[in-house]
């Protein structure tokens, strides 16, 4: 490991490794109020298939504790047919005995010579939050647009779909390899969106943090989802063709009621084939600024050569909290 580099007085900067993940856990539960075990941050941090994240770590002088982190990790998206390296924000972290005191700006100042040294052509997307959104517009990053919530409420969860044709569903607890398949093929189809490889695609899967369960209806439509809170997240959903997926969605609907919970909830950018695929089976948007589902996740990217893609396709796969 590299020697300390001074910080701001009374903090040095480290970069991130192993031997510190054990500490992390308990800064993510003061900022975030998440309980993580060691295993997630080797597995976010270290296993991704892309690489390695960058990132780095202020620690305080006076006790010898982490007091903020800063990090990112790489990932492959298809733009216009070519695969592009980009690095995702996440895990922005500063313990409440340490804020306001620059920690966030200095470490991710220093992230990102670290990527450039890599990459002349960095590029970073981001999902804002209300309290690290100003702090990122402020080093230079933009909000492209926000991305909704969607949901179904019940009691609409409690009505099957019409029209259901004879199908042989799988109902899985791990993915298969003709769910990989459907996988990789819907990346295909989607343009400006996260390469879903096979070796991505498992490692996404791999969370820790998440029980995924998984709904097959032959090669023609699956469905992705958890459970988080009152509500079942849905994390994926695609279809072959229109209607192709009523079975798979009348599957997850029953799902949601056993047992009950306020429907089936999930993000997703505006007028893309993942929004119209669900607004054909019910899902419905808040368009106010208040009540059930109406934040909406701002979008955000930084280019070290504005060059960076005109357009996007935005979807659960792609925030690496879900």
């Amino acid at each position: 490991m590299a020697d300390p580099v001074p910080l701001q007085e009374g903090y040095r900067v480290e970069p991130l490794n192993r031997d510190i993940f054990a500490e992390l856990q308990p800064l993510m539960l003061d900022a975030f109020g998440d309980s993580v075990s060691p295993s997630y941050f080797q597995w976010k941090y270290l296993d991704n298939p892309a690489g390695e994240a960058i990132g780095c770590i202020a620690r305080s002088e006076q006790d010898g504790s982490i007091a903020a982190f800063y990090g990112m990790i790489p990932e492959s998206y298809r733009f216009d047919g070519m695969v592009r390296r980009i690095y995702q924000s996440c895990d922005t972290m500063t313990h409440s005995h340490h804020r306001r005191r620059g920690l966030f700006q200095s470490l991710a100042r220093l992230t990102y010579d670290r990527a450039m040294e890599a990459d002349s052509r960095f590029l970073a997307l981001g999902f804002g939050g209300p309290t690290s959104t100003p702090g990122f517009l402020k080093m230079g990053w933009k909000v492209e647009f926000e991305i909704p919530y969607l949901f179904q409420p019940y009691p609409l969860t409690a009505f099957p779909s019409l029209g259901l044709r004879k199908a042989e569903l799988a109902v899985l607890d791990r993915p298969d390899d003709p769910l990989f398949a459907m996988i990789e093929r819907s990346g295909l189809n989607a343009a400006n969106s996260i390469e879903r490889s096979h070796a991505f695609v498992a490692w996404r899967l791999a969370n820790p943090r998440r029980q995924y369960n998984y709904l097959r209806d032959g090669e023609d439509a699956y469905a992705i989802f958890y459970r988080s809170g009152d509500f079942v997240f849905l994390f994926d959903f695609w279809e072959a063709g229109d209607g192709a997926g009523r079975s798979v969605m009348s599957a997850l609907r029953r799902r949601s009621l056993s047992p009950r919970s306020k429907g089936i909830l999930t993000i997703c950018q505006r007028d893309t084939p993942f929004e119209r695929r669900l607004k054909s089976y019910g899902f419905v948007r808040n368009p106010f600024r208040r009540g059930p589902a109406s934040d909406r996740i701002p979008f955000i990217t930084f280019n070290s050569d504005a060059t960076g893609p005109s357009s996007w396709s935005i979807t659960p796969f792609d925030h690496d909290s879900y």
